[in-house]
Protein backbone atom coordinates (compact mmCIF):
# COMPACT_ATOMS: atom_id res chain seq x y z
CA UNK A 1 0.00 0.00 0.00
CA UNK A 2 2.93 2.56 1.15
CA UNK A 3 5.29 1.88 -2.29
CA UNK A 4 1.73 2.13 -4.62
CA UNK A 5 0.64 5.82 -2.92
CA UNK A 6 -2.51 4.28 -1.82
CA UNK A 7 -4.22 6.35 0.53
CA UNK A 8 -5.98 4.04 2.17
CA UNK A 9 -6.71 0.05 1.93
CA UNK A 10 -9.82 -1.70 3.15
CA UNK A 11 -9.02 -5.07 4.39
CA UNK A 12 -11.35 -8.09 5.38
CA UNK A 13 -8.99 -9.60 8.14
CA UNK A 14 -6.10 -8.38 9.90
CA UNK A 15 -3.49 -5.60 9.22
CA UNK A 16 0.09 -6.26 10.83
CA UNK A 17 1.72 -3.56 8.93
CA UNK A 18 2.36 -1.13 12.31
CA UNK A 19 3.30 1.68 10.15
CA UNK A 20 -0.09 1.62 9.16
CA UNK A 21 -3.15 3.11 11.20
CA UNK A 22 -6.29 0.05 11.23
CA UNK A 23 -9.67 1.13 11.97
CA UNK A 24 -12.68 -1.32 12.30
CA UNK A 25 -15.72 -0.88 10.52
CA UNK A 26 -17.42 -4.04 10.60
CA UNK A 27 -17.45 -7.45 12.02
CA UNK A 28 -18.01 -10.25 9.22
CA UNK A 29 -19.71 -13.97 9.85
CA UNK A 30 -18.47 -16.62 7.97
CA UNK A 31 -19.91 -19.96 6.87
CA UNK A 32 -18.62 -23.52 6.13
CA UNK A 33 -20.24 -24.07 2.47
CA UNK A 34 -19.87 -26.42 -0.31
CA UNK A 35 -21.49 -27.47 -3.80
CA UNK A 36 -24.47 -29.93 -4.19
CA UNK A 37 -22.03 -31.55 -6.15
CA UNK A 38 -19.03 -32.32 -3.76
CA UNK A 39 -21.52 -33.09 -1.01
CA UNK A 40 -23.35 -35.76 -3.43
CA UNK A 41 -20.12 -37.13 -4.25
CA UNK A 42 -17.80 -36.61 -0.57
CA UNK A 43 -20.32 -36.28 1.71
CA UNK A 44 -21.55 -33.92 4.18
CA UNK A 45 -19.12 -33.76 7.76
CA UNK A 46 -21.39 -33.54 10.69
CA UNK A 47 -18.46 -32.55 13.00
CA UNK A 48 -15.33 -31.23 13.33
CA UNK A 49 -13.26 -34.44 13.36
CA UNK A 50 -15.69 -35.60 10.03
CA UNK A 51 -14.49 -32.11 8.34
CA UNK A 52 -11.03 -32.59 8.91
CA UNK A 53 -10.92 -35.56 6.67
CA UNK A 54 -12.43 -33.02 3.54
CA UNK A 55 -10.98 -31.34 1.47
CA UNK A 56 -10.34 -27.41 1.88
CA UNK A 57 -10.18 -24.36 -0.11
CA UNK A 58 -8.12 -22.27 2.12
CA UNK A 59 -7.62 -18.65 2.04
CA UNK A 60 -3.85 -18.25 2.27
CA UNK A 61 -3.19 -14.87 4.09
CA UNK A 62 -4.78 -16.37 7.32
CA UNK A 63 -2.15 -19.20 7.49
CA UNK A 64 -3.25 -22.43 8.48
CA UNK A 65 -5.07 -21.88 11.33
CA UNK A 66 -7.95 -19.79 9.20
CA UNK A 67 -10.97 -22.89 10.21
CA UNK A 68 -11.26 -21.88 13.56
CA UNK A 69 -14.71 -22.84 15.38
CA UNK A 70 -16.07 -22.14 18.46
CA UNK A 71 -18.00 -25.57 20.23
CA UNK A 72 -19.03 -26.07 24.15
CA UNK A 73 -17.28 -23.14 25.11
CA UNK A 74 -13.65 -23.70 23.72
CA UNK A 75 -12.05 -22.68 20.17
CA UNK A 76 -11.05 -25.40 17.92
CA UNK A 77 -8.74 -25.29 14.90
CA UNK A 78 -9.28 -27.29 11.95
CA UNK A 79 -6.92 -28.55 9.41
CA UNK A 80 -8.53 -29.79 6.00
CA UNK A 81 -6.55 -31.75 3.53
CA UNK A 82 -5.92 -28.34 1.23
CA UNK A 83 -7.27 -28.76 -1.97
CA UNK A 84 -6.62 -25.05 -3.45
CA UNK A 85 -4.79 -22.01 -1.07
CA UNK A 86 -5.64 -18.53 -2.55
CA UNK A 87 -5.80 -14.64 -1.49
CA UNK A 88 -8.63 -14.37 -2.87
CA UNK A 89 -12.58 -14.66 -1.42
CA UNK A 90 -14.07 -14.56 -5.12
CA UNK A 91 -11.52 -17.00 -6.66
CA UNK A 92 -12.44 -19.73 -3.47
CA UNK A 93 -16.11 -18.99 -3.86
CA UNK A 94 -16.17 -19.78 -7.61
CA UNK A 95 -13.54 -22.90 -6.46
CA UNK A 96 -16.17 -24.37 -4.55
CA UNK A 97 -19.37 -23.34 -6.69
CA UNK A 98 -16.84 -25.90 -9.21
CA UNK A 99 -16.82 -28.78 -6.57
CA UNK A 100 -13.29 -28.90 -5.72
CA UNK A 101 -13.66 -28.81 -1.90
CA UNK A 102 -15.21 -26.92 1.21
CA UNK A 103 -14.48 -23.19 1.96
CA UNK A 104 -15.45 -20.76 4.93
CA UNK A 105 -16.41 -17.97 3.43
CA UNK A 106 -17.75 -14.17 4.56
CA UNK A 107 -21.54 -14.00 4.37
CA UNK A 108 -21.21 -11.25 1.95
CA UNK A 109 -19.90 -13.45 -0.88
CA UNK A 110 -22.61 -15.90 -0.46
CA UNK A 111 -25.84 -14.17 -0.98
CA UNK A 112 -26.32 -14.89 -4.65
CA UNK A 113 -24.62 -19.01 -4.38
CA UNK A 114 -27.26 -19.75 -1.08
CA UNK A 115 -30.15 -18.07 -3.50
CA UNK A 116 -29.46 -19.55 -6.68
CA UNK A 117 -28.62 -22.96 -4.34
CA UNK A 118 -25.00 -23.56 -6.08
CA UNK A 119 -23.38 -23.37 -2.79
CA UNK A 120 -24.96 -25.26 0.59
CA UNK A 121 -24.43 -24.49 4.12
CA UNK A 122 -22.86 -27.14 5.95
CA UNK A 123 -23.33 -27.36 10.08
CA UNK A 124 -20.75 -29.08 11.77
CA UNK A 125 -21.94 -28.13 15.42
CA UNK A 126 -19.59 -25.61 16.34
CA UNK A 127 -19.74 -21.81 15.05
CA UNK A 128 -16.60 -20.54 12.53
CA UNK A 129 -14.81 -17.97 13.99
CA UNK A 130 -15.87 -14.73 12.16
CA UNK A 131 -13.54 -11.84 10.91
CA UNK A 132 -13.42 -8.61 10.73
CA UNK A 133 -13.59 -5.38 8.24
CA UNK A 134 -10.55 -2.98 8.00
CA UNK A 135 -9.28 0.24 7.27
CA UNK A 136 -5.94 0.91 6.92
CA UNK A 137 -3.87 3.73 6.44
CA UNK A 138 -0.62 5.27 6.65
CA UNK A 139 0.63 7.38 10.29
CA UNK A 140 0.87 10.84 8.28
CA UNK A 141 -2.57 10.52 7.05
CA UNK A 142 -4.06 10.53 10.56
CA UNK A 143 -5.75 13.72 10.33
CA UNK A 144 -7.07 13.71 6.89
CA UNK A 145 -10.33 14.66 6.10
CA UNK A 146 -11.13 12.37 2.99
CA UNK A 147 -9.64 9.31 5.56
CA UNK A 148 -12.34 10.30 7.84
CA UNK A 149 -15.13 10.94 5.12
CA UNK A 150 -14.36 7.51 3.58
CA UNK A 151 -14.36 5.68 7.06
CA UNK A 152 -17.27 7.69 8.22
CA UNK A 153 -19.39 6.70 5.25
CA UNK A 154 -18.07 2.79 4.88
CA UNK A 155 -19.32 2.67 8.47
CA UNK A 156 -22.71 3.96 7.82
CA UNK A 157 -22.80 1.86 4.67
CA UNK A 158 -21.74 -1.42 6.04
CA UNK A 159 -24.30 -0.43 9.26
CA UNK A 160 -24.60 -2.83 12.54
CA UNK A 161 -25.05 -5.06 12.19
CA UNK A 162 -23.10 -4.98 8.79
CA UNK A 163 -26.15 -5.48 6.06
CA UNK A 164 -25.30 -8.98 4.67
CA UNK A 165 -25.95 -10.34 7.78
CA UNK A 166 -29.79 -8.83 8.01
CA UNK A 167 -31.93 -11.70 7.69
CA UNK A 168 -30.82 -15.46 6.84
CA UNK A 169 -27.92 -16.99 4.92
CA UNK A 170 -28.50 -20.51 5.81
CA UNK A 171 -30.04 -22.97 3.83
Amino acid sequence: MLAEGYDAVVRHGPVEDRRLIVKRLAVSARLLVASPDYLRQHGKPGDLPELARHRGIIYSNRGASDWRFRAAGKWMTVLPDVALRVNNGVLMRDAAISGLGIALLATFLLKGPLRDRTLRVIDVGAEPEGATIFVAYPQDMRASAKIRALTGWLKQAFGDPPYWDLGSTSS
